[in-house]
């Protein structure tokens, strides 16, 4: 399993300008690099479609959550699923990057475990981004690890604005299965401390360096099934 160090995590506790970014700093546009995460729950806003069907909407363009490394903001519901056994979202992200980096997408068996002698938020991730592309990983204590880095498959649908289906099943022998658009995608096992296998449920987004603010901003909306 890869892990993703920022070499700017202190910046999770600053708002960065341009005049602040060390001056060799240049993005990577095609590395395809998580930033690191920071919960923030009050940019997931739940809303009800004519249907009366409801949703979430992250919706932003405020510049402090725009820094030249990236950020990554994800929540959580205070419902527990223990164990986690399948969940589906359809998502889809009509403003904002496209390409790797620009993910967004699912948080699941989200727990609090203690690392290194410090109480750690620990949570499993799949995220996709509007160019075929998705990952999974393991976020710990904001630092995203990958099991395997962006992979494309024709199973997703490819523009902005356009919707997805993911779902993520935990078989009986703890594997997890990922389904994009009805179609078997890939599998993982959780097998590092600590291992997950049931918690809260959550979304997660990524906010790039090429993202543009406070125009267009980014949105982002999320429908559980």
């Amino acid at each position: 399993m890869k892990t993703y160090y920022n070499l700017y995590a202190i910046a999770m506790v600053l708002v960065l300008t341009f005049t602040s970014c060390p001056s060799n700093y240049t993005p990577d546009e095609q590395s395809g690099e998580i930033p690191t995460a920071e919960r923030v729950d009050d940019i997931f806003v739940i809303n009800t479609n004519e249907f009366g069907q409801e949703y979430y909407i992250f919706r932003t363009n405020d510049e402090k959550y725009w820094k030249p490394e990236g950020m990554t903001i994800w929540t959580v519901f205070e419902q527990v699923d223990e164990p986690f056994t399948s969940r589906t979202v359809t998502m889809a992200k009509p403003v904002g990057y496209s390409s790797e980096g620009g993910g967004y997408g699912i948080v699941f068996c989200h727990g609090e475990y203690e690392i290194d002698g410090k109480i750690e938020p620990v949570m499993l991730v799949v995220m996709i981004n509007n160019n075929e592309q998705y990952i999974v990983g393991k976020t710990i204590g904001g630092v995203f690890h990958d099991y395997g880095w962006w992979k494309k498959t024709t199973h997703l649908k490819q523009g902005a604005g356009t919707k997805n289906k993911v779902t993520v099943n935990r078989e009986s022998d703890g594997e997890f299965h990922i389904i994009i658009n009805d179609n078997f995608v890939d599998s993982f096992r959780d097998n590092e401390f600590p291992q997950l296998s049931g918690g809260k449920n959550g979304y997660i987004v990524v906010i790039t360096p090429f993202d543009s603010f406070p125009s267009p901003g980014i949105d982002v909306y999320f429908e559980e099934e």
